[in-house]
């Protein structure tokens, strides 16, 4: 018997309620189909040397990407016009599509007013500062809000409602040319498979006062600067608890799945949160650092309402143990059906804080309909 045995037989009261809902699209609200622009966001790469860099425009944040077997040791510090600040360690996660080598990347925020950054003991890695605010505006139409609807059964929110409302790519302005090449090839084909699995993950990096410039920031790491063509979480949470959409499914309006989900049937398109196990496994991140501290309330009672829809979607029992099956590969992983990040791979995502409540604080209230 593996850790958590408490769940292994909890299934009766929580779950059995979630069975019987189906989601199906309903129509955004008129208020969200204004034409609205957002910034593009702006990036200045170059290769570690461990000697300060000072980019050209001011930067918000610093992504750091490396190979997955060098992510320990490494640290930066950034330079503020009095000087220079402490040292912070850089934490990675090894994420990225199934078909591309993994990368380990750490992100983290610069502190307003930074004129440079350091970083030392990641020679080699690519350093990306990126700035969310100064790019050229890209305009947006259509919903900037779909919902997804309980037709039947028992299933509520924890809102108490039957509806979960998600932010489209259009509302938090993803640009969709970061999909494609100059020939208008898509750079990442979508792949669906029957999900097995659903995992946690964190940003571990602090937010701004902007969350979808946030979502944004980590699209345009992920697409571009390590050349994925797409953001490598299938869902997003930001510490108000507002969900975002991830990765492209389509053009049904159906955001995560092929078409409309059916419990033990619904298809997700393959991600790029979990390298090696990204197939049939859907990846919601929380948007933070929970390294030292665990997600705001808000948040936690958005991932426990996304994480109950995700299993009545799709069957998946958030209280099991299961053999997890490589559709590409036929390779078997025992594994929890609801996963953290590090479950999977050796990383501290979701974070240690967060991580040594997950059970009590998520996985117990989704399993059990607790509030």
């Amino acid at each position: 018997m593996r850790r958590r045995t408490f769940l292994t037989t909890a299934t009766a009261a929580g779950l059995g309620s979630l069975a019987p809902a189906l989601l199906t699209p309903t129509a955004a609200s008129a208020q969200g189909s204004d034409t609205r622009a957002v910034p593009r966001v702006l990036t200045e790469t170059t290769t570690s040397t461990g000697s300060p860099v000072r980019p050209d425009r001011r930067f918000d944040l610093v992504s750091v990407s490396r190979s997955p077997e060098r992510v320990s040791g490494a640290s930066v510090r950034f330079e503020l016009p009095d000087g220079w600040g402490s040292w912070r360690d850089l934490r990675f996660h090894t994420e990225g599509p199934d078909h591309l080598d993994p990368d380990s990347t750490a992100m983290v925020r610069a502190p307003e007013g930074a004129i440079g950054y350091q970083v030392r003991g990641a020679d080699g890695s690519d350093l990306t500062a990126v700035n969310v605010r100064d790019g050229e505006p890209l305009a947006f139409g259509g919903p900037e809000r779909t919902t997804l609807r309980a037709e039947g059964g028992e299933y509520r929110s924890l809102s108490g409602t039957s509806l979960l409302p998600v932010r489209t790519r259009a509302g938090w302005g993803a640009d969709e040319s970061l999909r494609f090449d100059e020939d208008g090839d898509d750079l990442w084909p979508a792949e669906f498979h029957r999900v097995q699995a659903l995992t946690v993950h964190h940003t571990a990096m602090a937010t701004t006062d902007d969350h979808a410039a946030d979502v944004r920031a980590v699209y345009r790491l992920h697409a571009a600067e390590q050349a994925w063509g797409d953001i490598g979480y299938h869902l997003l949470i930001d510490p108000d608890g507002v969900v975002y959409e991830g990765r492209h499914s389509g053009e049904d309006g159906i955001p995560v799945f092929s078409g409309v989900p059916l419990p033990g049937r619904a298809r997700s398109v393959t991600a790029g949160h979990a390298a090696g196990f990204n197939h049939a496994n859907v990846g919601v991140c929380l948007l933070g650092d929970f390294t030292h501290e665990v997600p705001t309330r808000a948040a936690q009672d958005s991932l426990v309402t996304v994480l109950r829809v995700l299993c009545a979607l799709t069957g998946v029992d958030p209280a099991r143990e299961i053999e997890y099956v490589n559709p590409d590969t036929g390779a078997v992983t025992p594994q929890e059906a609801l996963a953290r990040h590090r479950d999977w791979l050796d990383t501290e995502c979701p974070g240690n804080a967060f991580a040594d409540v997950f059970d009590s604080a998520i996985r117990e209230r989704v399993a059990h309909g607790l509030l």
